[in-house]
């Protein structure tokens, strides 16, 4: 998983991804800026938030680290206190992390959260300072960072023309217990990993793909990127390639609603549906319902409630880890780059 960092951390830039609560300034001023010219500076009565108006696309689990550096040498009251903001899939508030505090009457000191774990149903996450109890103090502030497991967007001018996904080194183990061999690393403690290719082409003939290139040479054959099956907004009773998704168990040919149906303990075959919050999937490869007599399903190694349905697409909604196994071979027309394909493989 890639390590991004803020955009503008150190404010040269001005005011540009910041949002300034009552009492925050960016500005230049280059003898009390930790580095280069710019800094933000609080004065204030009451408390007030700097917030970053990037939205960092995480996962629940993952690890995210940030640090900032605190002024407070001519204050005379207040602490400051660096945050990490936590929000779902809708961007509403889930909860916030926040650091000890650095305490007011010393030059500039970094305050620093380390791999604190995104919690349940995380999807993005901010980061804020913000100087409590400040009692008409002035603080300033400088050079922010964030780094960690997250998610970059695949840039708005580029689409998939097309794709390919493959099994890799898929293994299986005999599990006694119930005495079929089983594919999925949470039963097995074994791997089920694919592989595949994306090329890519501008979204529009105007666009291109520089953008892209530099978010795939950034990753390189180290880092990851996350890919998954888009959503299929199927309601119940709703049809789904013919068929109505509305049944109980008939196992290989048709439908499983495991929210509001019976929990099935019958292991899942290739054409069988299942409902995951309100979404329907057709599996395109069998998988196993577990841990036994949940009602949870497993595809991916150690990601649950996932499946691949053959239209995986780059995205920061992440389903399955995957990392760059080639170099990116690339077509250009009069300088622009018209196509990219790359290689990947599940991690």
């Amino acid at each position: 998983m890639a390590k991004f960092f803020l955009q503008n951390p150190g404010f040269e830039l001005g005011d540009r991804d910041w949002s300034k609560g009552t009492g925050w300034a960016i500005s230049k001023d280059a003898p009390t800026s930790r580095s280069g010219s710019w800094r933000a500076v609080f004065t204030g009565a009451a408390e007030a938030n700097l917030d970053s108006t990037l939205f960092f696309a995480v996962r629940p689990g993952l690890k995210v680290s940030a640090s900032v550096y605190f002024d407070g040498a001519v204050a005379t009251a207040g602490t400051g206190v660096l945050r990490l903001k936590w929000s779902n899939s809708n961007q509403d508030l889930l909860s916030v992390s926040s650091s000890a505090g650095i305490a007011f009457g010393s030059g500039y000191s970094q305050e620093v959260l380390t791999d604190i774990v995104a919690p349940a149903q995380a999807k993005f996450v901010q980061v804020r300072a913000v100087i409590t109890t400040p009692n008409g103090s002035t603080w300033r502030l400088d050079d922010a960072d964030m780094s960690g497991s997250l998610v970059e967007n695949l840039p708005s001018t580029a689409k998939i023309q097309s794709h390919t996904l493959v099994p890799a080194r898929t293994i299986g183990m005999f599990d006694p217990l119930i005495g079929v061999d089983k594919f999925t690393e949470f039963n097995a403690g074994m791997s089920d990993k694919w592989g595949g290719m994306f090329t890519f082409i501008p979204l529009h003939p105007s666009d291109d793909l520089g953008e892209l290139l530099g978010f795939l040479e950034r990753l390189g054959r180290i880092e990851r990127f996350f890919a998954f099956d888009p959503d299929r907004l199927v309601p119940k009773n709703g049809v789904v390639n013919n068929m109505t998704v509305d049944g109980t168990t008939t196992n290989g040919t048709n439908r499983i609603p495991v929210k509001a149906g019976p929990v099935s303990s019958t292991a899942l075959v290739v054409g069988d549906y299942i409902e995951i919050k309100d979404q329907y999937f057709q599996l395109k490869r069998d998988l196993e319902i577990g841990p036994e007599g949940t009602g949870e399903a497993i595809v991916w190694p150690s990601v649950r409630s996932t499946f691949a349905d053959g239209e995986d697409i780059i995205t920061d909604n992440p389903k399955m880890i995957a990392r760059v196994t080639s170099e990116v071979p690339r077509r250009s027309d009069h300088d622009r780059w018209t196509q990219l394909s790359m290689s990947w493989e599940e991690v």
